[in-house]
């Protein structure tokens, strides 16, 4: 008769056994890797607002992401609350917000670590600053595939609704706002609102945006400066439509 010691090691050997196929699955195949890095070739174009944090290091100024993307939903407020790695090496000079949806990326080169690709990818001029962000719980092609979703698109916004309005789908092509657009056509222009109000007049849902004005540290300059983001500072949705475009009066602190 086994002993209970023999017993015990059996049944941890047969636990470890059982969970090894699962280690073994918490990255991307050699081949799967392959077919992400297709998925991430040529022009894409943002579906998602994509803040970077700009540090200094022994190689100058370099990107180090803030958005985490998983297959099921994204996220930046963590990482904009947690201080820069490596902060003895590193000059944390703040935070770029300078992508925006339906901003063109391009020149990909993922980096495969465990179950997180960091995605790196350059601006289409005259921007072409850089950005890079995480897709993280990525153990499967199918997890990449709906991280990718969520971030990019292979052509630019509007053009995969052509059962939008003209004036509409032109707006966007030109990152610009319109009355009557829709809170996912706006948000196709603006991206996130840094915070959002919801109540009602006069019995119909009102809905009022509050937008980023300032794009923070412009990555390319080593000491910093501070510029707009050319969008209006507000804007109010009446029963789901854009009726209100609100341009901002304060000026902007330039350092």
């Amino acid at each position: 008769m086994m002993s209970k010691s023999v017993r015990w090691q059996a049944g941890v050997l047969l636990l470890l056994l059982l969970c090894l196929p699962l280690a073994l699955r918490a990255q991307l195949s050699k081949e799967e890797r392959e077919t992400a890095k297709k998925m991430l070739s040529g022009t894409l174009y943002l579906r998602l607002d994509v803040p970077v944090r700009t540090v200094v290091g022994g190689w100058g100024i370099g990107p180090e992401s803030v958005l985490e993307v998983s297959p099921s939903g994204h996220d930046f407020e963590r990482k904009l609350a947690i201080q820069s790695k490596n902060r003895v090496m590193r000059k944390d000079l703040g935070i770029f917000w300078g992508f925006f949806p339906n901003d063109g990326v391009r020149y990909s080169k993922p980096t495969f670590d465990g179950d997180t690709v960091v995605v790196w990818m350059e601006g289409l001029p005259p921007g072409d600053n850089e950005i890079v962000l995480d897709f993280v719980q990525i153990k499967t092609l199918d997890d990449f595939t709906k991280a990718f979703n969520q971030t990019f698109s292979k052509v630019p916004l509007q053009d995969e609704h052509p059962e939008w309005p003209a004036e509409v789908r032109d707006a966007i092509a030109a990152h610009r706002l319109i009355i009557g657009m829709t809170k996912e056509q706006a948000f196709d222009v603006v991206g996130t609102p840094i915070n959002v109000v919801t109540g009602q007049e006069g019995g119909v849902k009102v809905e009022t945006w509050s937008l980023r004005q300032d794009r923070g540290t412009i990555p390319s300059a080593y000491r910093g400066k501070s510029t707009r983001t050319n969008i209006p500072a507000i804007l109010k949705f009446v029963d789901g439509k854009l009726q209100v475009i609100e341009q901002s009066s304060k000026p902007l602190n330039l350092t």
